[in-house]
């Protein structure tokens, strides 16, 4: 089975390979481990990918001029005539989902505030100006995510309504700013080690809004409200901007047109779970009437 590897293999004396399943990525994914104990992850992703994973190689790299605790990119190339592959450093922890559960609210609020201040610094990675506006990149996808829930057999909570807002709030998309972003920013993609936040799978890291990144806050209000609220604070330093929920508000409704209808692929258990989640954002959003969700803490 890792015939493929031999040369990459020989070059970094691996003895161990483990092959990982965690998450919806097409990439083949492994646990790699040196003769001398050095571990790593190997993603092998189809030789369509190697432009796109080579531009995000070449983003990724000036992660090493970060002091941050995250994956750090160490080689990138083609492995055959069907793969490319991706060559990242191994972070020791505990998944962040299972570290959660152990702490006290204050000290869940501390480690998202660690968490907020973390991605601040990744969205100072420089970036070429893009050609094509987030707006005008953004609003195509979305109609077409709209089309696919409307022509789908299922419906999400007030879902009339929610794409009305939606279009109705389109304005907030004007002249939005972008950075580099993570692209999956949430504990399942975090480990814990001595306290300290770690950073992992880039793998749907782009040039996005940054207000995007705060998008999958439903994986973490699930686990913890505290948080996510420290998320935020870490991130704005205690000064939110004025327009910041509204706009989450907006990504919110985005997030529930777009996932049912992408959670069909995956079986009925994600739909199931999509199903749930839908259900608390309208709990948390009070029926989207709230300009604030339920969960976030106004700590300082």
């Amino acid at each position: 089975m890792y015939k493929k590897f031999k040369k990459l293999f020989e070059k970094y004396n691996i003895i161990k390979c483990e092959c990982l399943t965690k998450g919806f990525s097409k990439d083949e994914k492994y646990i790699i481990e040196s003769s001398i104990g050095n571990k790593y992850i190997l993603r092998v992703s189809d030789i369509s990918l190697t432009n796109k994973r080579k531009n995000q190689f070449e983003i990724l790299k000036q992660l090493n001029d970060l002091d941050i605790y995250c994956s750090k990119p160490i080689e990138f190339g083609i492995l055959d005539e069907n793969n490319c592959y991706t060559l990242l450093s191994w972070l020791d922890g505990v998944d962040a989902r299972i570290a959660i559960k152990e702490l006290s609210n204050e000290e869940a609020y501390q480690l998202g505030i660690q968490a907020g201040k973390i991605l601040k610094e990744i969205h100072k990675i420089k970036i070429e100006e893009p050609i094509v506006s987030w707006r005008d990149k953004y609003l195509p996808k979305m109609e077409r995510k709209i089309k696919a829930l409307l022509e789908s057999s299922m419906q999400i909570p007030l879902q009339d309504e929610l794409i009305k807002y939606y279009r109705d709030n389109v304005y907030l998309m004007k002249d939005r700013m972008v950075c580099f972003c993570h692209g999956d920013y949430h504990l399942g993609n975090m480990i814990v080690h001595n306290g300290k936040i770690g950073i992992i799978d880039f793998d749907k890291c782009g040039i996005t809004d940054p207000i995007d990144e705060f998008k999958p806050f439903c994986w973490n209000t699930m686990e913890s409200e505290y948080f996510e609220t420290g998320l935020i604070d870490g991130y704005f330093d205690n000064n939110i901007p004025d327009d910041f929920f509204k706009i989450l508000k907006y990504y919110t409704i985005e997030s529930m047109i777009s996932h049912l209808p992408w959670a069909v692929n995956f079986g009925e258990e994600e739909v199931i779970i999509m199903k749930k989640i839908n259900n608390l954002q309208v709990k948390w959003w009070n029926n989207f009437k709230l300009d604030i969700p339920t969960w976030y803490k106004k700590i300082k």
